[in-house]
């Protein structure tokens, strides 16, 4: 059977764990995972093995990281000819109005545009804001975005907004939606 990737890049720390998750649920459906971190040295000896693949990053003043952006345009070419999906990162996918919606699927979108990468499956996932790992400047500034919001503003304690539920249920839709159940 082959594996699946679940390919990520990180700033916080958040989007790993985004990422693990997935690689989990998975693995408990009986899958095999390759989790890469693009930024590290494994994502450069990776070749078109897959059953799947799935890219995970945070976005981050309206872009997502550089090294996950390089990943997908340089293996764009096996990435679209499997199964494959795009999770976007953020905290603008917490926010429920039109606008922030359409925020998300701009971002997303802007990212496809700029690596070639054509997933069947983009999806926003609500990030995190961890305070507490912030210096004095950047918490100050989320903080009022936040408040503006809002959300949580309590400088104290981290938050987390991600709906796991939804995690777990997308990796098995996933699994599903990409006939990989059958052993492919």
């Amino acid at each position: 059977m082959k594996p699946i990737l679940v390919a990520y890049a990180t700033t916080e720390g958040h989007t790993r764990k985004v990422a693990s998750r997935v690689a989990e649920t998975l693995r408990a459906l009986g899958r095999p995972v390759d989790l890469v971190d693009v930024a590290g040295p494994a994502a450069d000896s990776l070749s078109p093995m897959y059953a799947g693949a799935i890219l995970a990053g945070s976005l981050h003043l309206g872009v997502h990281q550089s090294a996950l952006a390089e990943f997908a345009r340089r293996n764009r070419d096996w990435l679209n000819a499997c199964p494959a999906a795009f999770l976007s990162v953020s905290l603008t996918a917490v926010l429920t109005d039109d606008a922030s919606r359409a925020a998300c699927r701009d971002a997303a979108q802007q990212f496809l545009d700029v690596t070639g990468f054509a997933p069947g499956i983009v999806l926003p996932v609500a990030g995190a804001l961890p305070y507490t790992q912030y210096d004095w400047f950047r918490r100050f500034a989320l903080k009022r975005i936040a408040g503006k919001h809002g959300g949580d503003t309590d400088t104290t304690r981290d938050f987390e907004y991600t709906d796991w539920p939804a995690l777990d249920n997308f990796a098995r839709e996933f699994v599903q939606a990409a006939r990989l159940d059958a052993g492919h």
